[in-house]
């Protein structure tokens, strides 16, 4: 569903159309916290990056140059022909980047603030990075693959805010409970969504 069906889809529930602005805003916090449920293999983001020259040791502003940035994936060393090599371990911070006899390790990669840190056992300039990314919710570019996949997760969370919000508690509670299921057995709409994940092929 695009931004504005799932928009209508609360009103739907809720039966507060007036509440425009507030409606919009709790379905792109919905997207957003449902889609922070898991690493989805859907919000993945391949690239090709060429550093200046080849160094062994690279700095890029990761989160400069790809908008919507979430963690990383994969970083795998690469050439100009495109031809892929070996990857490269990320070691998520720098105090792993010392081995056990305190000898700075070779082809590793960790973000620190909003830069991406390689260090290569070779000179390097061309890399294939893959991480993840959030969704897009501006409301003129809105892309959620769980829009598409499972809008009523997004629509029915969204609705759980608007009757809290206007003190309709049992309904709050009642949406509550199809998205996020009872606590024990029944996980939910967003149950679902995760399950989701464990299957990238089809049939």
């Amino acid at each position: 569903m695009t931004l504005t069906e799932l928009v209508n889809g609360v009103y739907a529930v809720t039966n507060r159309p007036d509440l425009v602005a507030l409606t919009e805003q709790f379905v792109k916090q919905a997207t957003l916290k449902l889609h922070q449920l898991d690493f989805f293999y859907k919000d993945l983001f391949e690239t090709g990056m060429i550093f200046g020259s080849p160094e062994i040791v690279q700095q890029v502003d990761i989160k400069s140059l790809i908008p919507r940035w979430r963690a990383n994936k994969y970083l795998r060393k690469s050439d100009a022909s495109g031809s892929l090599g070996n990857f490269i371990e990320d070691i998520k911070v720098p105090e792993n980047s010392l081995d056990s006899y305190n000898i700075i390790r070779d082809d590793v990669y960790y973000v620190a603030g909003d830069l991406l840190n390689i260090r290569s056992s070779t000179a390097l300039q061309y890399v294939l990075y893959g991480c993840f990314r959030y969704p897009d919710i501006t409301t003129l570019s809105f892309s959620s693959f769980i829009a598409i996949d499972h809008p009523y997760a997004i629509i029915n969370d969204a609705a759980t805010s608007i009757f809290k919000r206007v003190g309709k508690d049992s309904e709050a509670a009642l949406m509550r409970t199809l998205v996020w299921g009872d606590g024990k057995n029944d996980k939910g709409l967003a149950g679902d969504i995760i399950m989701s994940n464990t299957a990238t092929t089809g049939y």
